[in-house]
């Protein structure tokens, strides 16, 4: 018999309904200093708060991959009643497209495996935040890729810029939902609605729609 993967021992002892989000990080030099010491606040503050609560640590499942310089996932598929926010380091360029074809890897693996152990789940969320535009040289095919599985149902995509230097039409074209742009660095603000609304969505029924709680982190041109 061949040995179980940790995800899948993970599946057996906790059969729940899953929601499955990626968390895109930008990493790259540019977030150097405060924003990525802010940044860093905010997951852990992530982390406090779905551990809180009892449905949403036990549906919520989180992958993180950072990307600045070179695309790594730091956090593999983890139940949020065991997620340990990783510490985000500042350095190199933006491989953006290289990110996001990793996420959608990812998140095509991980749904086979609930498939295959019986694991019912909502529509996966892919959560990118970003300060800076794609460096790397086929990033509109990842976008291109992005874009038709969001149009084909097969997941829900957050593009969030933070400061001045993001171009968001270019963000715009890895997602059919409009990116926005963070209010200065209000990451506390950010994580604590995307720990409530994936808190919202995790007890949501396969296939149904959500209300959102109201974003208090928004930027809002004058």
């Amino acid at each position: 018999m061949e040995e179980l993967s940790i995800p899948d021992l993970a599946l057996i002892d906790n059969t729940s309904q899953r929601l499955p989000c990626v968390l895109l990080i930008d990493g790259s030099g540019s977030m150097a200093g405060r924003p990525i010491a802010d940044l860093n606040a905010g997951l852990s503050l992530l982390e406090d708060e779905l551990k809180k609560d009892d449905i949403a640590s036990q549906r919520v499942q989180l992958l993180v991959i950072r990307f600045g310089g070179e695309v790594d996932m730091i956090c593999d598929w983890t139940d949020a009643m065991s997620f340990s926010a990783p510490t985000i380091e500042a350095s190199g360029l933006t491989p953006m497209g290289a990110a996001v074809r990793l996420a959608l890897s990812k998140l095509e693996e991980q749904k086979t495996r609930y498939r295959t152990n019986g694991i019912a789940y909502n529509r996966p969320w892919l959560f990118l935040l970003t300060d800076g535009n794609p460096t790397d040289s086929n990033w509109e095919q990842a976008a291109h890729e992005s874009r038709t599985a969001e149009t084909a149902g097969k997941l829900t995509f957050f593009g969030i810029g933070v400061g001045p230097e993001v171009d968001l039409g270019k963000l715009a074209q890895f997602s059919v939902r409009a990116p926005v742009r963070l209010d200065g660095l209000k990451f506390r603000e950010l994580f604590l609605w995307l720990s409530r609304s994936t808190s919202s969505a995790s007890k949501a029924s396969q296939g149904s729609n959500i209300q959102l709680p109201t974003p208090d982190w928004l930027h809002v041109s004058a």
